[in-house]
């Protein structure tokens, strides 16, 4: 606790002596020694957490200060940079989707909808770094053999002209707060794609990946000819921060999501999910199994006026979990706002 706020002390005095918080800053006096680029766009959703923890409404002040610079100086302008500290200033995806988090938990700090607003802007901009098609790999390749869709990958930066397995790193959560708080279903088919495609880039028993080690998450998805036309779907046996996005994704993401007064049934997990009935109160909706494996698969179910409420900490914990065997069906009965599981 006294060391999370020495660290959020630090960062409120780098903004108030340099008006930004920097890429590169002396780590023994705060000074920016490189700036002028989005690499600290997660600091704002820090500080606002920090804000309602320790209860100092100068971080939220900070945070809102902060992010108003990025959306006017970048967000606004269409450009991102800096997020990997390996990629020098190339535009990149992470600090897009950083921006995302941020201007979404200022939303729920705030109540301001131009913070959601922003949120969707960056979101739109974040997605023009998601594979939006099954590339085709060469037959011979590593991933052709694994039967691996590229289609949710995210290009990391351009100067490491690979895609990755995920969001680096994170679940995608800011994806469904978006979701949830307008509508609008851009936002969860994105989701989707991403959380989708994130288990198929695991080695496992009944999936190998070449010689990789269970366990192992490369994080490079090759879809070009950057390291040289044999690197085309072609892996590497590394442990990476791809595992951790994927925890992420298995802790923070319902397997499946249902508002029953909507209408609305979301498959996140690698299952189907199809709305079968619709009458006397009552949403049916079927679940698949279509995998080899068993899946145990988290359930959220709420209302559409709940929805518009941010979700609280450990969000998932206490929801009903449903266990399909490989090949397995079953339906659900959801009542207007309650599970009835």
């Amino acid at each position: 606790r006294v060391g999370t706020r020495r660290v959020c002390d630090a960062l409120v005095r780098v903004w108030e002596r340099h008006g930004q918080f920097g890429q590169f800053v002396d780590s023994l006096t705060g000074d920016v020694v490189v700036g002028g680029s989005t690499s600290g766009a997660i600091i704002p959703a820090a500080l606002c957490h920090a804000a309602t923890f320790f209860d100092q409404a100068q971080y939220l002040e900070v945070a809102c200060d902060a992010a108003e610079k990025y959306y006017r100086e970048f967000t606004a302008q269409g450009l991102s940079c800096g997020g990997p500290g390996d990629a020098l200033q190339n535009p990149d995806s992470e600090s897009w989707y950083s921006l995302v988090e941020s201007y979404v938990a200022l939303y729920e700090s705030t109540a301001d909808r131009r913070w959601l607003d922003r949120a969707g802007e960056a979101a739109r901009q974040f997605s023009t770094w998601v594979v939006a098609y099954d590339y085709t790999f060469p037959p011979d390749s590593t991933f052709a053999k694994a039967a691996i869709h590229s289609a949710g990958a995210v290009y990391a930066n351009t100067q490491n002209k690979h895609a990755a397995p995920g969001i680096c790193t994170f679940s995608g959560l800011a994806l469904l707060k978006l979701f949830r708080a307008t509508g609008d279903l851009f936002f969860a088919d994105l989701l989707r794609e991403i959380a989708f495609g994130l288990p198929q880039y695991l080695p496992h028993p009944l999936h190998r990946i070449g010689a990789v080690t269970v366990g192992r998450m490369c994080e490079r998805v090759n879809l070009t000819d950057w390291e040289g036309p044999e690197r085309i779907g072609e892996t590497l046996g590394m442990s990476t921060w791809a595992e951790t996005s994927l925890m992420l994704t298995a802790i923070e993401i319902p397997g499946v999501y249902v508002q029953p007064d909507r209408r609305v049934v979301l498959a996140f997990d690698n299952i189907t999910a199809q709305a079968i009935a619709d009458n006397d109160g009552q949403f049916v909706v079927r679940l698949l199994n279509p995998t080899p494996a068993p899946a145990s698969v988290t359930v959220l179910c709420e209302s559409s006026a709940e929805a518009r409420w941010p979700l609280p900490e450990a969000h998932l914990w206490g929801c009903p979990t449903e266990q399909l065997q490989p090949g397995e069906s079953r339906v659900i009965v959801f009542a207007q706002t309650a599970c009835l599981v």
